[in-house]
């Protein structure tokens, strides 16, 4: 019992490991979709369904067969005292076979069922169409969550490092304790939207397993070269004309108005006759215990039948009232989807022209919000500024980011959206967009750890340690004794570091030309850190990480800070 607990227990994980993908790109995911997603496997089973009603309407045309058996086993009693009961075993048949030669309300629900096939079949390609939507959209939604996990991670890291300056500050006397209070108090709140970010990273994915059935840790993205275009034909009337022609909403709505009004002749055909023919054999044999009861008898019969309804307490009249009532509702519901259509389409054109222009503006804005960081960051060291001054500039160099990241997610949901309300949409669109796709950074947000990201996690000085202004190394007074600079001449490696950090007494000294000259006598620490790398979107745009840590190719590893470095053995 033990054991086939244990084989359960262990074929369950494998199970459920198979659900987990490293990574997949978007036509992948869609392939995995259109096998897994429910609501499109419910479409096509229904579609199925639809096909076999011609079938039925088509076998009442064909030649009927049917055959009939009968045994009786009889007794009865009478007061003769000769021939006072009997018995009696009665053995019957009949076969019969017939067709219908006129039948105008058969003819007429066959018809209507080409209709309702027709539209059965553009709605699965509807239905298509949707699943493309539906997985793009839950697609996207999970690299926007891990993009913003990645700024929110990002955001923190530079919150940090603005407060360890905070406090360098502080114990240098250069500035107040409320500058490190509200420095913290922001580190706070990056730490609360970091785990909010990585909540909605897990929301997203789960969203995108239900499409799917795979858990994925890893999605390729749009890169930098993913075109930002408004489509072709860059007019909206075009579109709108293209929709009507092309959009399978429309043509579901049109074979749908068919289908109601091929079901008035249908019911009006209830009061035409119908003709049929048939040939019948039919036999019979009875034994008795009388002998002179037996008999054995067979027939055959050939006719024409013919049936009218003459009357039927206006039955028929009121069916087919009721189905031209039917087919005027279905011509004002085609008539409100082909406005909506149109509407769809119009606004999905003004929105992606919208987008063009917020990815415009919003990458203005997110350099407009960069430069003014770097110039809050400048201001606070020279005491211009003040911490809160800093912190409201990352605040908005953040969610210069996200909008940035955003408008061109929405750009792209838009086109499909376009190409969907015109019906145009199709699995080549999804081909295209997986050709300017690459990996995108992995992400674990149930384990709160960035794997295979290009940010990496930032050093953090000393809380004591002073900050050299940007791109001015650190002298060092006993820097005879070290026979070098602790500036370095070379590209640092991307692996790990051994850092022999050096500082403890500071001075610092204002020169004429407005910097300051920090000087420091060292002892040495000797630590493993792991240099700061430029972060990148989801997209491989790159994204300036530098604006609180620069890390020149000099090896500088945190702000203002020079360190004498040596490769991992």
């Amino acid at each position: 019992m033990k054991l086939r607990t244990l084989a359960l227990l262990i074929a369950s994980t494998l199970a459920a490991a198979s659900q987990t993908v490293q990574a997949e790109n978007l036509l992948q995911v869609y392939q995995q979709a259109k096998g897994y997603d429910a609501q499109f496997k419910a479409q096509e089973a229904s579609h199925l369904a639809t096909l076999e009603k011609k079938q039925q309407a088509l076998a009442n045309l064909k030649p009927q067969l049917n055959a009939s058996g009968s045994v009786e086993d009889s007794m009865s009693k009478t007061w003769d005292p000769v021939n006072a009961s009997s018995n009696a075993l009665s053995l019957g048949y009949n076969v019969q076979a017939s067709k219908s030669i006129y039948n105008k309300q058969l003819d007429a629900s066959i018809s209507q069922i080409d209709a309702l096939i027709a539209q059965s079949q553009v709605d699965l390609e509807a239905k298509r169409q949707e699943l493309i939507m539906r997985v793009i959209q839950a697609y996207f939604n999970v690299l926007i969550a891990q993009d913003n996990v990645s700024f929110a991670q990002t955001e923190k890291a530079a919150i940090g490092r603005q407060l360890e300056q905070a406090q360098a500050f502080f114990d240098a006397g250069k500035s107040a304790i409320t500058d490190v209070k509200e420095s913290e108090a922001s580190y706070a709140n990056a730490q609360s939207q970091e785990l909010t970010a990585l909540q909605q990273l897990d929301i997203a994915r789960e969203s995108l397993r239900v499409l799917t059935g795979g858990f994925y840790t890893s999605l390729n993205a749009p890169n930098a070269n993913t075109p930002m275009t408004m489509p072709s034909p860059n007019d909206i009337n075009s579109w709108v004309t293209i929709a009507q022609q092309s959009s399978y909403q429309l043509k579901a709505g049109q074979q749908g108005l068919l289908a109601a009004q091929r079901n008035i002749d249908v019911q009006r055909a209830g009061k035409k006759p119908t003709v049929g023919i048939y040939a019948g054999h039919s036999g019979k044999r009875n034994d008795s215990s009388k002998s002179n009861a037996d008999s054995t008898g067979i027939g055959f019969a050939v006719g024409v039948e013919a049936k009218v309804n003459l009357y039927d307490g206006g039955n028929i009249d009121s069916q087919v009232r009721e189905a031209q009532n039917n087919f005027r509702a279905a011509q004002q519901s085609y008539i409100l989807q082909d406005r909506q259509i149109e509407q769809q389409v119009r606004s999905a054109f003004l929105t992606m022209q919208s987008s063009i222009g917020q990815i415009e503006a919003n990458r203005q804005a997110l350099a407009a919000a960069e430069t003014a960081a770097e110039a809050s960051r400048a201001g606070f060291e020279v005491g211009t500024r003040t911490a809160v001054d800093v912190l409201n500039s990352l605040r908005l160099v953040f969610s210069a980011r996200r909008n940035y990241a955003s408008s061109r997610y929405n750009l792209l949901l838009n086109s499909f959206a376009l190409r969907q309300a015109a019906g145009t949409l199709n699995e080549r669109d999804i081909v295209a967009l997986n050709g300017y796709m690459n990996q995108a950074p992995r992400l674990n947000a149930s384990t709160d750890v960035a794997s295979n990201t290009q940010t990496a996690p930032a050093y953090r000085p000393k809380a004591n340690a002073l900050v050299a202004p940007k791109g001015k190394p650190v002298e060092i007074a006993n820097s005879a004794a070290l026979n070098q600079s602790m500036s370095l001449e070379e590209q640092l490696p991307d692996e790990e570091i051994i850092v022999t950090e050096k500082e403890t007494d500071v001075t610092i000294t204002p020169q004429a030309d407005g910097e300051t000259d920090i000087r420091k006598v060292t002892t040495t620490t000797t630590r493993t850190v792991t240099p700061v790398a430029p972060a990148t979107m989801a997209d491989g745009t790159e994204i300036n990480t530098d604006i609180m840590n620069p890390a020149p190719p000099s090896g500088n590893l945190g702000e203002g800070f020079n360190y004498y470095a040596v490769p991992a053995k």
